[in-house]
C-alpha cells in the first residue's frame, strides 16, 4: 500500500494546476558542453540559493512551462539541451531535478540535498527517451528506457487540470473596446451589443461542461495562480478584455488589452477568443461522453478502465489491485459495458464513446458506444 498513498500525495500536490511564463532555448558546443541562452522577452525564475532555473513547479503552480515544451521538443529532434527544474516540498524545500540531453542519451540528476524531511541523497538516473503522455485531466513527461525506476521510467514533470476535483469553476468574460459583451457561467447570461441590433441578452445561456474543462485546462497551462505582467498598449480602438475566475471559494481578475504581445497578453487572450469562439456555437445539450485510459482488468463481459493514468501510474497500480480500495484515489474508475473483451487486455490504453455513465458509485459503470485502442508505439513491451 505504500505505492498508493506515494500517489496520492503526489497527486495532491499537483491538483492546482498551472503552467507556463518562461521559454528557454539551448545551444550546444564542442565536446557535447550544452550552454544556455535566455530568450528575448522571458524573465528568470528567482529562487533561492539556485540559479539557471527554468521550471518551477510550487505545489502544482508551475512556472517556465514553455522551457519544458521547448526541451521535449529538442530531445524528440536530436538536439542537445538541458533543463533544470525546482520542484517545492510542503515545507518549501526545493528538490532540483537536472535534466541534461547530449544528443543520444538523457541523464536525470535529482538532488534532495536541500530538503530538510528528505533522503538528503543525489542520485543519477541514465535514460534513453523523454514521453509526453496527454490525458484529458493531465499531461506529463516521462523519461523512460532508464537504467532505474520502476519498468525503467521516471517521472520528470506533470501538470493536472482536473476540474472536477474543485468545489467550483465558473467565470465571467467582458470584452470590446468598451468591454460591452460579456459571457458569464455563473449566472448563464450572455449579453452581445450589436450597433445594429443594439444590446441582446440572453439569460438561459449554458457553457457545456466540457468547454468548461478546456477553459480551465487552457488557465492552469497560463499559470493564471500566479501573477500576471501585461503590458499596457494600444488606443481607443483596442479590444479590452475583462476576465473574473471563480475558483472554489475565491476569484481571480485579470485585465489586458489584444495588442498585448507579452507572454501573458497572448496566451489569455487566446483563452478569451476560446470561449467567445464556444459561446457563438450551439452548445450540444447532451455531449458525448468520453472514458479515457488504461486497461486494468477484464472480465468475459467488461473491461475495468483506469482514468487519467499514466503509464507510470498504470505499472504502479497494476500489483495493488487485490488490495484495491477505490475510495483512495483521486482517479476515476469505470467498468465499461458492451465490450468485445477479448479484443484487448490488461495495459493497452483505450478510448471509448458511452452512451451514459451510469451511477455515482466508484468505480461507475457506462454503456459502450464505440471503443478503439490509443497508440503507445513509445512503450516497450516485454
Amino acid at each position: 500500500m505504500k505505492k498508493i498513498s506515494f500517489i496520492i500525495t503526489f497527486l495532491i500536490l499537483l491538483v492546482m494546476l498551472s503552467t507556463c511564463n518562461n521559454l528557454s532555448e539551448n545551444n550546444s558546443s564542442s565536446g557535447g558542453v550544452v550552454t544556455k541562452s535566455k530568450v528575448e522577452g522571458n524573465s528568470e525564475i528567482h529562487v533561492n540559493d539556485l540559479t539557471n532555473v527554468d521550471v518551477l513547479n510550487s505545489h502544482g503552480s508551475i512556472e517556465g512551462l514553455e522551457r519544458m515544451v521547448n526541451f521535449y521538443d529538442k530531445v524528440q529532434n536530436g538536439v542537445p539541451s538541458n533543463l533544470r527544474i525546482v520542484h517545492h516540498t510542503i515545507e518549501g524545500d526545493p528538490i532540483v531535478t537536472d535534466v541534461n540531453y547530449n544528443g543520444e542519451v538523457l541523464e536525470v540528476k535529482d538532488d534532495s540535498t536541500r530538503d530538510k524531511f528528505g533522503s538528503g541523497a543525489i542520485t543519477i538516473n541514465k535514460c534513453g527517451n523523454l514521453i509526453e503522455e496527454v490525458n484529458p485531466i493531465n499531461t506529463t513527461y516521462i523519461a523512460v528506457d532508464c537504467s532505474d525506476g520502476l519498468k525503467g521510467m521516471q517521472q520528470i514533470l506533470q501538470i493536472t487540470y482536473n476540474m472536477k476535483q474543485q468545489d467550483l469553476f465558473e467565470f465571467e468574460l467582458k470584452y470590446g473596446i468598451n468591454k460591452e459583451n460579456e459571457i458569464n457561467t455563473l449566472t448563464n447570461t450572455l449579453k452581445k451589443d450589436s450597433s445594429k441590433e443594439g444590446t441582446q441578452i440572453n439569460r438561459d445561456f449554458i457553457i457545456t461542461t466540457e468547454v468548461k474543462q478546456e477553459v480551465y485546462k487552457r488557465l492552469v497551462f497560463a499559470n493564471y495562480l500566479d501573477k500576471k505582467d501585461f503590458t499596457a498598449c494600444g488606443t481607443g480602438n483596442t479590444m479590452n478584455y475583462f476576465l473574473k475566475v471563480h475558483i472554489n471559494g475565491g476569484v481571480r481578475e485579470f485585465n489586458w488589452s489584444a495588442c498585448d504581445q507579452s507572454i501573458d497578453g497572448v496566451k489569455f487572450t487566446e483563452i478569451a477568443t476560446y470561449i467567445i469562439e464556444q459561446s457563438e456555437k450551439k452548445q450540444e445539450i447532451q455531449p458525448q461522453v468520453i472514458v479515457q485510459g488504461y486497461v486494468l482488468e477484464k472480465t468475459d463481459t467488461e473491461l475495468l478502465i483506469g482514468e487519467g493514468l499514466t503509464m507510470l501510474d498504470y505499472e504502479w497500480m497494476k500489483d495493488e489491485l487485490q488490495q484495491k480500495d477505490f475510495e483512495n484515489y483521486v482517479f476515476d474508475f469505470t467498468f465499461l459495458e458492451g465490450v468485445i473483451t477479448k479484443e484487448f487486455n490488461p495495459g493497452e490504453k483505450i478510448l471509448a464513446i458511452v452512451e451514459e455513465r451510469i451511477g455515482d458509485s466508484k468505480p461507475g459503470r457506462a454503456k459502450v458506444k464505440e471503443i478503439k485502442k490509443l497508440d503507445l508505439h513509445y512503450l516497450n513491451k516485454e
